[in-house]
């Protein structure tokens, strides 16, 4: 029997004004509802975020600190739990992530118990207003990557039918590029995966990992339940973040073979 149905990963980098939010958040939602884990992975932080998980993980005897001796990126930062897990679900979440109630996580974990064939699942994400980001993505051609990338008006059709605009965002359907924000696994599939992809420092991951979910078992998109997330996408503007990105991208269609349009 596993010791605690859900663990929990959480990736940080610099993340104070996020990071106690979050475990009060985890803590005020799951706790005396479900047995579980947090892990607070920290790529390098020189702000006060090891501090503050420090302080939380000498407070509770289920949140757990892991500090990583340089900054290998999102995904090998998440993949550092794969070997203390013994769950039967695991959420993958940004810092800036806020889930309102236990409802939403218990409506998530139902539909994981009642459908054994589905590995992840991505639920609704929502902004602070409560509009919702588009994120029930098809797999992603070159052009679809570059020109979001560039700018959210450029061939607009596009970009909604990408982002499967006409669909309502309101039914239950497979999903072929999930969110890294928020996913929830199972935990077997997860670690028959063997995780993220480390190959990508940053961008890309998410959508690698879903596809190597979609080839043992489903990912879908579960609007049923929701999140909330800041989504912050200024790092976009730098070069260098535009240079990584161009290489992941070039990694990711050199895995999973080259589509323009």
């Amino acid at each position: 029997m596993n010791e605690e149905k859900l663990s929990i990963g959480v990736v940080t980098y610099n993340s104070e004004e996020q990071i106690e939010k979050l475990l009060l958040n985890l803590n005020n939602v799951l706790e005396g509802n479900i047995e579980y884990k947090v892990y607070v992975i920290d790529n390098g932080s020189t702000d006060k975020t090891v501090e503050i998980a420090r302080h939380y993980e000498s407070a509770h005897n289920n949140i757990f600190l892991i500090q990583a001796k340089n900054n290998r990126g999102f995904g090998a930062g998440n993949n550092a739990v794969i070997k203390f897990i013994n769950s039967d679900y695991h959420i993958v979440l940004n810092p800036d992530v806020h889930i309102s109630s236990f409802d939403e996580v218990e409506k998530m974990l139902s539909y994981l118990e009642k459908n054994k064939q589905v590995g992840l699942l991505s639920p609704l994400v929502k902004n602070e207003d409560m509009s919702i980001q588009r994120l029930y993505k098809h797999n992603p051609t070159v052009i679809d990557l570059f020109i979001r990338f560039i700018s959210p008006k450029l061939l607009k059709s596009r970009q909604d039918w990408f982002v499967r605009l006409n669909s309502g965002y309101n039914k239950v359907g497979h999903i072929d590029f999930a969110s890294g924000s928020f996913m929830v696994f199972r935990t077997s599939v997860f670690k028959q995966i063997g995780g993220f992809d480390d190959r990508y420092f940053m961008y890309m991951e998410d959508a690698d990992i879903t596809r190597s979910v979609n080839k043992i078992s489903d990912a879908i998109f579960f609007p049923e339940a929701f999140v909330v997330h800041q989504w912050q996408r200024e790092s976009r503007k730098k070069v260098k973040y535009t240079l990584i990105f161009i290489s992941s991208l070039i990694k990711y269609f050199k895995k999973w073979g080259w589509k323009l349009w």
